[in-house]
């Protein structure tokens, strides 16, 4: 179930980096991933037609998910069940049409969410990748590092402490 928080924090990051000018498209993309999380923190969605497309696909571990009022309704549920949320831009860059962002995401769950009961501390980091067309975010893909994984899907006690013992 923790699996599904991904996606939506995936979604999260998925508009944040978008932008449609290549000159000056690196700093694009690093303010509208600032809309995006001011938006998701404050809860206030009203802007981000702007710089997310109608028809944006938000690739995911559970399948594709479709639309911007999908991703609204993503937003508005994180906003709603994290209380604390804090989410930071580390770094961002941009490649012609994409645009890639390393974030740090932070808050505490105030009830059940995404699988996760309530009083569950987030912290995670992430690589997001982007594509941009005519100014709005389009499509969307997220990369976590293996300790957030494993985190995520409760099998951090699993893992081995010493790489160097085989079994």
């Amino acid at each position: 179930m923790r699996s599904l928080f991904l996606t939506t924090v995936g979604a999260i990051f998925c508009v944040g980096l978008c932008s449609a000018q290549v000159t000056d498209s690196a700093n694009t993309g690093n303010e509208n991933t600032m809309k995006v999380y001011h938006a998701i923190e404050t809860g206030d969605m009203s802007n981000l037609d702007q710089i997310i497309d109608a028809n944006i696909v938000d690739h995911t571990m559970q399948g594709d998910v479709t639309g911007l009022d999908a991703v609204k309704n993503m937003f508005m549920q994180m906003h709603d069940h994290i209380d604390n949320l804090s989410m930071k831009l580390i770094s961002g860059a941009n490649n012609g049409e994409y645009n890639f962002a390393l974030s740090r995401m932070t808050g505490t769950t105030n009830s059940d969410f995404m699988g996760m009961p309530a009083n569950t501390p987030i912290d995670m980091t992430d690589v997001d990748v982007v594509r941009t067309k005519n100014g709005k975010a389009v499509e969307h893909w997220e990369y976590i590092g293996p300790k957030e994984a494993m985190e995520m899907m409760n099998m951090h006690h699993e893992m081995p402490m010493d790489s160097t013992k085989t079994q």
